[in-house]
C-alpha cells in the first residue's frame, strides 16, 4: 500500500472510531490476547444481535479519536492491544453484562481492562459494578414503588377518620332503627 492509502484508510478508521466513541453510552474495553478469531466472531455476533457492537482498536487511532470526540479524558482508556464492547441508549450496563458472562461461560483468556461510561473512563472494578446494575425500567419501577408505598399509607391515614365517622353514624341509624 502507498503511504496515500495507508493515511486514508487510517482517516477511515479514526472517522469510524470517532463516531463510535462519540455516540455511545458506554464500551468496555477488553485485552484479546490469545483470543482465537473465531471466538472473536462469536463474540461480534452475540453483541450485535443485542444492537451493541466490538471493535479492535489501534490505540494511537482511537485516542485520536476521542480527542476529535471531544471526549478527551478517555484517552487513558486505550492501552495495549484492546477490543471495545460499545453499546447505545438508556441500558447502559448490558455491554458489561454480556462481556462478562461471555468470559465466565466461555473460560475465555480476554480480560476487562476498563472502559468509559459518557465521557467518564471507569476501571474495572466499576465495570464489574455495572454488570450488576438491574435495567433502567426495573430501578426505576423500584423507586416508583418505593414512592407508591408511603403515598398509599397516607391515604388510608386520611381515609381512616372519613371511615370511622361512617362507621359510627351507622352504628348509630342502626341502634335507632332498633328502638
Amino acid at each position: 500500500m502507498t503511504n496515500a492509502k495507508v493515511r486514508l484508510k487510517k482517516s477511515q478508521n479514526i472517522d469510524e472510531l470517532q463516531k463510535i466513541i462519540g455516540e455511545s453510552s458506554v464500551a468496555i474495553v477488553t485485552s484479546y490476547r490469545g483470543i482465537k478469531t473465531a471466538e472473536l466472531t462469536a463474540l461480534r455476533v452475540k453483541l450485535r444481535n443485542n444492537k451493541m457492537g466490538l471493535k479492535v482498536v489501534k490505540n494511537t487511532l482511537a485516542r485520536k479519536a476521542a480527542a476529535d470526540a471531544k471526549k478527551a479524558a478517555l484517552k487513558t482508556v486505550f492501552d495495549g492491544p484492546i477490543a471495545m464492547a460499545y453499546g447505545y441508549g438508556e441500558d447502559v450496563a448490558a455491554p458489561a453484562k454480556l462481556m462478562l458472562d461471555h468470559i465466565a461461560s466461555t473460560k475465555s483468556t480476554m480480560t476487562i481492562a476498563g472502559g468509559f461510561l459518557g465521557d467518564q473512563p471507569i476501571t474495572i472494578a466499576q465495570v464489574t459494578q455495572l454488570s450488576k446494575m438491574p435495567p433502567k425500567k426495573v430501578i426505576v419501577g423500584q423507586l416508583l414503588g418505593a414512592l407508591q408505598g408511603p403515598l398509599y399509607g397516607l391515604v388510608g391515614v386520611l381515609n381512616a377518620p372519613a371511615a370511622g365517622l361512617v362507621g359510627a353514624l351507622d352504628a348509630r341509624i342502626k341502634q335507632l332503627e332498633a328502638k
